[in-house]
């Protein structure tokens, strides 16, 4: 039986599908989704935003849907940690690195003012306390005193014994000039066998010239070099300031003048420079009076 449709013959209608609809309820519920996944977005986006500004502990919120969104969240949670660990570490490393390096500015400070054989502050520390000392001589009304050591029979040592034993005796005397001062006061080493004294406070030239005695004295035990036992003694310059000075170089020029003038002396000798009214210099005596009046300077020579 032939059922092909033939030319006159109608095609069957067909009837539209119905639209598909969706509740007002559905509808909130599709939006609020939407809103929160988007609000989802936003925190992570957050949370890097935080990582850019260096705040490593940030975290984005992971939901219970286990969906994409809280994968991506969890991906930033793991790198913000691992960013806040290397950050960590870092900070820690600068730390320690600023801190060798404050210890090696410290040394190298200590090293550029400081004699590197005795410990003793070195020329420059030496000639900076004085100035700095000369600068307060308006404003304190004690005196204060700088004497200039040299050792007398230094090269006899070196010669004989050799530069080790005479580096060993300069430590050794550099101890012993340390312990005979009193704190506040400072000793260098401004030579190959010179040392230089400031002593901060001094109430005449008699206490200046005691304390230089002292000093002489504790220098002039004999000293074990070795299997030697050597005597070491030293010419004291002394001169007791502020008076005219007015640079720290010339208060040291005149304690060298009277060191040597000790040396022309005899060796192992203490003496106290200064000038009369018309500008010589002179010896006294350890019998004459070492007190002058303001108007008038001397020298005065004490034996070791």
């Amino acid at each position: 039986m032939n059922t092909t449709p033939g030319p006159g013959d109608q095609k069957p209608s067909r009837v539209p599908d119905a639209p598909v609809t969706a509740s007002p309820g559905q509808l909130l519920e599709r939006d609020d989704g939407q809103s929160q996944g988007v609000g989802r977005l936003e925190d992570i986006v957050s949370t890097i935003q935080e990582f850019a500004r260096l705040r490593f502990s940030a975290r984005a919120q992971i939901g219970p849907e286990g969906d994409i969104v809280d994968a991506v969240a969890a991906g930033v949670n793991f790198l913000g940690e691992e960013l806040e660990a290397s950050f960590s570490e870092i900070e820690r490393r600068v730390a320690d690195r600023t801190a060798e390096l404050a210890i090696a500015t410290e040394e190298l400070n200590r090293r550029a003012l400081h004699d590197q054989l005795t410990g003793l502050p070195n020329r420059t520390l030496f000639w900076d306390r004085l100035s700095h000392r000369l600068s307060l001589a308006d404003r304190r009304q004690t005196r204060f005193a700088v004497l200039f050591l040299d050792l007398d029979n230094f090269k006899a040592v070196n010669d004989t014994l050799g530069h080790a034993a005479g580096d060993q005796l300069l430590v050794d005397v550099a101890l012993r000039i340390r312990a005979a001062l009193r704190a506040g006061d400072t000793a260098a080493r401004v030579g190959g066998d010179e040392f230089a004294v400031l002593l901060d406070e001094v109430a005449t030239r008699e206490a200046a010239l005691v304390i230089a005695h002292r000093l002489s004295e504790a220098l002039r035990a004999p000293y074990e070099i070795g299997t030697e036992r050597r005597i070491a003694m030293a010419s004291i310059g002394v001169v007791v300031g502020p008076e005219s000075f007015e640079t720290a170089d010339v208060v040291v020029a005149a304690a060298d003048a009277a060191m040597y003038d000790a040396k022309r002396r005899g060796r192992g000798r203490c003496v106290l420079y200064s000038k009369d009214r018309n500008g010589q210099a002179r010896f006294l005596t350890p019998g004459d009076d070492v007190r002058a009046d303001p108007g008038e300077s001397r020298r005065e020579a004490l034996p070791g």
